[in-house]
């Protein structure tokens, strides 16, 4: 499971409301000094996110508790997979199809960048309904 420490900031009926900081991994890489990466991890570092969490064990929580929240890493790869796969498939499947058309380079890149639109869309409007699954959605693990 992946986890997160977080504040819990509002306890309603739509559920559990926690705080949680963005950070990245930088800060404990050995490299963190001659990678690029780093540059655009600390662009959100330090942002606040707040997030509704589910809590399926009952567990007894009030507004300012610390919390461990979590998403199983078998769902975390599967919508990672699905966010960026599918519109990368579509997007060689465009150019593939205008290839074999025979159509002329310029129709080419048109129809592969029509392709990468059509699954972008596809992505965005089919994660609405497939990721409103539970284990999609991050849990209360544990309150300290």
């Amino acid at each position: 499971m992946i986890e997160e420490n977080g504040t819990v900031v509002e306890v309603n009926a739509d559920g559990i409301w926690v705080e949680t900081i963005k950070s990245s991994a930088c800060a404990s890489c050995a490299a963190r000094n001659g990678c690029g990466q780093k540059l655009l991890a600390s662009a959100g570092d330090g942002k606040r996110m707040v997030v509704n969490v589910s809590n399926p064990n009952q567990l007894n929580v009030n507004a300012l508790d610390a919390v461990v929240i979590g998403v199983e890493e078998g769902a975390f790869l599967k919508a990672t997979l699905y966010v960026y796969l599918v519109p990368l498939v579509a997007l060689f499947l465009g150019a593939l199809g205008a290839e074999l058309l025979n159509l002329s380079e310029g129709y080419i890149i048109l129809s592969a960048l029509l392709a990468l639109s059509a699954g972008l869309i596809g992505v965005k409007y089919c994660s609405i309904t497939l990721f409103k699954s539970c284990k999609y959605q991050p849990v209360l693990v544990k309150v300290f």
